[in-house]
């Protein structure tokens, strides 16, 4: 389901995610709370860090098979990206 999310609509992924509409979830944006706080909020804080891992994974694999990156940079990216 959210694979269907165009990249970047983080206020369209968040609505999906928690059963919000965007409206709500964009105000909470503009209000200063980040996203994960936002998901959190409304209990999906898993879901939306799976999300996030996912998505990197995908992105990651990608730019490995197109020959853009190393496997290990791949490896180092995720762990820092991850990890903080």
């Amino acid at each position: 389901m959210l694979c269907d999310v165009e990249s970047g609509n983080i206020t369209k992924l968040l609505a999906i995610l928690t059963e919000q509409n965007e409206t709500d979830i964009e105000k909470m944006l503009m209000n200063g709370i980040n996203p994960a706080q936002v998901a959190d909020y409304y209990g999906k804080l898993d879901e939306f860090n799976a999300f996030f891992k996912t998505n990197i994974i995908s992105k990651l694999r990608v730019l490995v098979d197109n020959k853009e990156i190393t496997p290990d940079y791949a490896y180092e990216f995720f762990k820092q990206t991850v990890n903080g």
